[in-house]
């Protein structure tokens, strides 16, 4: 769901200066006399006319498939299926084939290439990094999820094996990982999309205590960590399950099925939630204000999220104190009126209006306009639809309807007081 009320404007402009130094005797060349500023001499002119370099001709993707096939053969005629170097125009060849789209004998060449890689450089090689990394890459174009899925596995068993579960130089394949699990989750991949959720949560913790044990415990590099865990919990807590088999109970042996004890683990983590999730947000708080480095009122901007997290669980009073102290600490810090006007100037729909996968597809190329209030506790009300394409479609609007009775609003804020806002006018894209 996108609003289509605001655009964005994107100009790019590419402006190329030559300039020359002209000496005081500089001639035209018809060898007349010409003032320094009236013209350069040709031969400038003419230097100035021809490309530094040659444009080297780009090679059709047939073509470049060509040649590394024929180089590939070439070196495995000289020094057999595994010689040194092979690997190298493996990815080369694989490279080309994904670009021209085939990526099913793309990845075939991708995974010979790691092997002949392993042969010669041992089997936790980091060379292989790239071609696991496109690999992945023609997993996903193919909708190969679960495999693309343990390939990510292996790209970081291979980091840890090199450098150690806890070494900082793991943090990119954290994050990256991390981020894998995340985008499963939000896009149902896989069989149990829930575990995708755990796994991301385990390893925003894992990323926060190596940071705090290396870098200290006010580094920035802790934010994005510790905002990955806000995410993670948030949808820990909110999260409403997967349609589940029926348990079946033997009560001679008294045998439970596996769903209960995935079920048990999951009421665990959702459990906790909210009280990691504030914590976590807590304590960018803390590190914005312990590091000199932070950027410019950060500390008071972070503490306006930790208001969204309390609003998003529906305890209005802690929400309503923490915004108050953010707009105050916001003046105190310096930030502009139009910075606290972006924050506080208006609702802000809180994570996000949320609309199901199915609703979006059945909702396809539909848009509604529609008015509301919303209350100074951040809810929708007086809704009411303006206008709606395909027209006729009724179901249309009482799903939109539907969607902003649920929503949590951070309210407009007035003086460091919520307000209420009224006759909000928005259009609702539904692609």
């Amino acid at each position: 769901m996108t609003q289509t009320d605001t655009g964005n404007s994107l100009a790019i402009g590419l402006m190329f200066t030559a300039t020359a130094l002209l000496s005081s005797n500089a001639l035209a060349t018809s060898g007349t006399p010409v003032h320094p500023d009236t013209a350069p001499p040709q031969a400038f002119i003419e230097a100035a006319s021809k490309p530094l370099k040659k444009k080297q001709r780009q090679l059709r993707p047939s073509e470049a498939v060509q040649n590394y096939r024929e180089r590939i053969e070439e070196l495995e005629a000289q020094h057999g299926a595994y010689g040194a170097g092979i690997d190298e125009q493996l990815l080369g060849l694989a490279t080309a084939l994904q670009k021209a789209g085939a990526h099913r004998e793309a990845a075939g060449e991708f995974r010979r290439a790691m092997l002949v890689n392993r042969v010669n450089e041992g089997l936790f090689s980091l060379n292989q990094i790239p071609m696991i990394e496109r690999l992945i890459e023609s997993q996903i174009a193919m909708n190969q999820w679960d495999e693309a899925n343990d390939n990510q596995q292996y790209l970081y068993w291979l980091y840890e094996k090199n450098y150690g579960e806890k070494d900082p130089r793991m943090l990119p394949a954290i994050d990256n990982l991390s981020r894998w699990h995340l985008q499963a989750f939000k896009e149902e991949k896989g069989d149990t999309v829930v575990e995708h959720l755990i796994s991301a949560t385990k390893l925003y913790t894992l990323a926060v205590d190596i940071i705090s044990k290396n870098f200290g415990s006010a580094d920035l590099r802790l934010v994005d960590a510790l905002r990955g865990l806000t995410a993670t919990n948030y949808y820990l807590a909110t999260y409403k399950g997967e349609p589940q088999a029926p348990v079946i109970i033997n009560t001679s042996f008294r045998h439970i099925g596996p769903g209960v004890y995935q079920n048990t683990k999951l009421d665990q983590y959702r459990a906790k939630g909210f009280n990691t999730g504030k914590k976590a947000i807590t304590r960018i708080v803390d590190v914005y204000q312990k590091n000199p480095q932070s950027p410019p009122a950060a500390s008071a901007k972070a503490k306006v999220e930790l208001g969204d997290w309390y609003m998003m669980f529906n305890k209005w009073h802690s929400a309503r104190k923490t915004y108050g102290e953010a707009y105050q600490a916001l003046w105190d810090n310096g930030a502009s009126n139009d910075e606290i006007k972006a924050i506080f100037g208006r609702p802000v729909a809180l994570p996000a209006l949320p609309i199901l996968d199915s609703e979006s597809k059945a909702l396809a190329n539909a848009h509604i306009t529609v008015t509301y209030d919303v209350t100074a506790f951040g809810k929708a009300r007086n809704i009411k639809i303006l206008r709606a394409y395909p027209p006729g479609k009724l179901h249309t609007g009482s799903k939109v309807r539907n969607i902003l009775k649920r929503a949590k609003f951070r309210p407009r804020f007035e003086d460091g007081e919520a307000v209420e806002t009224r006759g909000i006018v928005q259009r609702f894209v539904f692609d």
